[in-house]
């Protein structure tokens, strides 16, 4: 019976604080005043205690990749195709579709491949199609 009791306050003391704050159209709309800015002291430093010494993380990235040379204002259309989908693996790709006619060599981290066709290029990542386009 006590129990039945502290669960059922547990339930509605929840709903009975929200009930207490006043509505969005009760809140008074004055502007939120801005923090006071913070004054920046220097501080001694203490010999022997440890101090950070600044670092600068430089990251670098390698893309690789064909390059295309478009004159100012062109562009390439390039439409997705819907065979093979997302997620089909290279086995499957193979049975629907053949040998492909390239290979490209994997690149990157998570591994990406590509295989060509006549009609399209169908891009892997590890072994599970990501992507398909239209060859022109």
């Amino acid at each position: 019976m006590y129990r039945k009791i502290i669960i059922l306050i547990g339930l509605t003391l929840p709903a009975i604080a929200l009930a207490e704050r006043p509505a969005m159209s009760e809140r008074p709309s004055e502007p939120v005043p801005e923090p006071a800015p913070v004054e920046m002291i220097d501080v001694p430093a203490v010999p022997g205690a440890y101090a950070p010494e600044p670092t600068e993380v430089i990251i670098e990235t390698q893309v690789t990749g064909d390059t295309l040379e478009l004159q100012e204002g062109e562009t390439i259309a390039i439409t997705p195709l819907d065979f093979p989908r997302r997620g089909m693996s290279m086995d499957k790709v193979q049975n629907e579709l053949g040998r492909p006619i390239d290979i490209s060599p994997t690149v990157g981290e998570p591994p990406i491949t590509s295989w060509s066709y006549a009609d399209r290029v169908v891009y892997f990542e590890h072994s599970t199609v990501i992507h398909v386009v239209e060859k022109r």
